[in-house]
């Protein structure tokens, strides 16, 4: 080998090792970025005329397996969507409360029932009277309250929606510039931190819709929803939805009140679990807003209907006829039957009982109707109203219960499904959290940097960097030493 070819060799060394030295360093500087991928130098000979002069850097490959990101990607909207469904559920246990602890709504219903005993056995006393309608005035308060807190959990998961559709837009926009910039590199320049971007911009849609990425040539990718929807190929597709600012009980996609989800204008079914982009944040949010609080407030319904129809009869106040409103009204009015929707927001007293509206009390003894007052010690009136709270009434489909109930029994037993409910859905989502966790620390092990290895990457750059250095030394010597002879 000539002394040119050595030092051309050589210095070809030295170069290569200094990019190692560069990727090295980078990797080590990234090694807490979870969105960076580890770099490694790929180098090959170069070849003259048949003769080898030296190693060339041929390529940057990023660390890559697309079958890790792919099912951390699956488990990480998988928990997305249990993390929404079971905050939403969460929120809704709360409203009920804990039966025994005050202000729950099985407690207000057992206080009420206690008020009606203990005016019962003292039919004479006003002060009892009046516990009855300060407890009958709580318990539709805390009915309204809850009707009133879930409308606040379908408003909220309403904006999430148009929160998650402006994000997810953006970034599709995102994508596909980077797809283009990575297209125009190929082949004359180093895309792998085009790449690192790309992966992070991926990474946040596949939360909100579970996604496949697809290589296309020129190093792009193209998405498509698990269901077959298509959000870039090429051209990146957009969203549509208009938020809802006020939610009323009334409202639903159904009758066109609330907004829908569109994919490049075409109407997405979301949320059902049939629809092509179901299984993210997104879907599970539609879920919350159209099936799931629908679905509870239509319990808490039931049981302010439960209340009312049981001091609606005839049978338990004899002064009542049919059409007539009893203790708890609808707006001040009798229930039409099929008229549940929103019914907890409507309950109210009637006015017949109630002073501070010009009723009196003495009505929740003698009866709504009755033309006069009855006897101090009658306690028939009242009797029977214990009766009617205690009376085990078949529970509506709505409730989700199928036992026979009392009207505290049936609060109850509401508030522990609810609660249990949401205990599944906080073991639902504990489980995919972990199994999150999991496939991120897989991923990582083969993506991520390993800082011993590329401390052990250093050491031996820095032994080719110093043999190469060697080598160009060596040469120079002997260069001077020609010169000298």
């Amino acid at each position: 080998m000539s002394i040119s070819a050595a030092i051309s060799n050589a210095y070809s060394g030295l170069t290569s090792v200094s990019r190692m030295a560069e990727i090295t360093s980078n990797n080590v500087a990234n090694a807490m970025n979870e969105n960076y991928a580890r770099r490694e130098v790929v180098t090959s000979q170069q070849v003259l005329a048949g003769t080898g002069m030296g190693v060339n850097v041929s390529s940057i490959n990023r660390a890559l397996d697309l079958y890790a990101t792919s099912s951390r990607r699956a488990r990480g909207a998988e928990y997305g969507n249990a993390s929404v469904l079971s905050e939403a559920s969460t929120r809704m246990a709360k409203t009920l409360g804990v039966p025994g602890d005050a202000g729950a709504l099985g407690t207000r219903m057992l206080n009420f029932e206690n008020a009606l005993r203990t005016a019962a056995d003292n039919p004479a006393s006003g002060s009892a009277r009046e516990q009855v309608l300060a407890e009958a005035d709580s318990l539709i308060g805390t009915l309204k309250n809850i009707s009133t807190q879930t409308m606040a959990v379908r408003m909220d998961a309403d904006a999430s929606i148009a929160t998650q559709v402006r994000d997810v837009n953006v970034a599709l926009k995102k994508i596909e510039s980077v797809n283009m910039e990575i297209r125009l590199r190929q082949g004359s320049g180093d895309t792998a931190a085009l790449e690192d971007v790309r992966k992070k911009l991926i990474d946040e849609v596949s939360s909100v819709i579970p996604i496949k990425q697809i290589s296309r040539d020129g190093g792009i990718v193209a998405l498509y929803t698990e269901g077959g929807a298509a959000l870039i190929d090429g051209q990146a597709g957009e969203l549509g939805f208009s938020a809802t600012p006020v939610i009323t009980p009334d409202m639903t996609l159904a009758s066109g009140a609330l907004s829908g989800l569109t994919l490049n204008g075409r109407p997405m079914s979301i949320g059902t679990g049939a629809g092509q982009l179901e299984g993210g944040t997104l879907s599970a949010a539609f879920e919350v807003r159209d099936i799931k609080t629908p679905e509870f407030n239509a319990r808490i319904d039931a049981v302010a209907l439960d209340v009312l129809e049981r001091f609606q009869s005839p049978a338990t106040d004899p002064t009542l006829v049919a059409g007539d409103a009893g203790l708890f009204t609808d707006n001040g009015a009798a229930f039409t039957p099929g008229d549940e929707l929103a019914l907890a927001q409507r309950l109210q007293i009637n006015t017949a009982v109630d002073p501070a509206q010009g009723g009196d009390l003495w009505r929740l003894r003698d009866g709504i109707n009755a033309l006069a007052q009855g006897p101090a010690g009658d306690d028939s009136q009242l009797r029977r109203m214990v009766d009617a709270m205690l009376a085990e009434r078949t529970p509506s489909a709505a409730t989700g219960l199928i036992s026979l109930s009392s009207a505290t029994e049936l609060a109850e037993g509401i508030s522990a499904l609810v609660a249990a409910q949401a205990v599944r859905a906080e073991d639902t989502t504990a489980y995919n959290a972990g199994q999150f966790d999991i496939l991120r620390e897989s991923e990582l092990s083969i993506t991520g940097v390993d800082t011993d290895y590329e401390m052990q990457q250093l050491i031996m750059i820095e032994q080719a960097y110093a043999a190469n250095a060697r080598v160009i030394s060596t040469a120079d010597q002997l260069m001077q030493t020609l010169l000298e002879i």
